[in-house]
């Protein structure tokens, strides 16, 4: 671990801390967000810090922010989320990516515009698979099921979300072990972010408490445009 801290240096690692702490805090008072705010800067302080780190957090916070959050899970539609990116994941392909991108920053759009799709079992199932298809091409598996249900309370949407992370980021990590992108370095690094997590955990009550529903919806619209423009860039 001190070879890899004195790579990093103790000013890369303070900024790293407070970009953890910053998504971190935005992933439980919002249900999203986590790597939309914390992988560019840590790509740009060191690379070691993205993808397996950031997932690994965000495994924990989820895991954490749903012990927290457990009297309002619907454990039923958990289930179903489940399945849908257990059946995403499976189906994934690379030629996809830029299809998710553009469908992704349509639906924004559409939505801004008044329309919504219905809560049902069927629009979970099939958002969550489009979620584990984008998770596995891109790292970004929010903005589809977050958008199912962006109307519903930030306590619902805190939820659903967070239970579904907690799943989906130990599948991602996973397939990144399988092919050598998450070994003792990156776990290394895990521990050196581990304060920004803690930081970020114990600050949400207070971001939670600031935003109201509308400002919880924004956010996810916001957040999904630039995940949906960010995968088209990429791919």
């Amino acid at each position: 671990m001190w070879p890899l801290l004195a790579e990093i240096g103790f000013g890369g690692l303070g900024l790293a801390v407070l970009a953890m702490a910053a998504g971190a805090a935005a992933q439980v008072a919002i249900g999203m967000g986590l790597n939309l705010f914390t992988v560019p800067l840590l790509a740009l302080i060191n690379p070691v810090f993205v993808p397996g780190p950031v997932l690994m957090h965000s495994f924990l916070l989820s895991i954490a922010a749903s012990i927290r959050l457990r009297r309002d899970i619907q454990f039923r539609e958990v289930g179903v989320s489940v399945l849908g990116l257990l059946a995403g994941t499976a189906l994934a392909g690379i030629a996809l990516a830029r299809v998710f991108g553009v469908l992704i920053v349509l639906a924004v759009a559409i939505t801004t515009l008044g329309a919504h799709l219905p809560l049902t079992h069927a629009t979970i199932f099939a958002a969550s698979a489009a979620s584990g298809t984008m998770g596995t091409i891109a790292g970004v598996h929010g903005p589809p099921i977050a958008l199912v249900y962006q109307r519903s309370s930030p306590a619902r949407i805190r939820a659903a979300l967070l239970p579904f992370f907690a799943v989906a980021s130990p599948i991602s990590l996973a397939a990144l072990a399988l092919v050598g992108l998450f070994g003792w370095r990156e776990l290394c690094a895990s521990v050196l972010l581990s304060p920004g997590l803690v930081a970020g955990y114990l600050a949400a009550p207070l971001l939670m408490r600031l935003l109201t529903p509308a400002a919880v919806r924004a956010a996810i619209l916001a957040i999904s445009a630039a995940s949906g423009v960010a995968l088209i860039v990429k791919s």
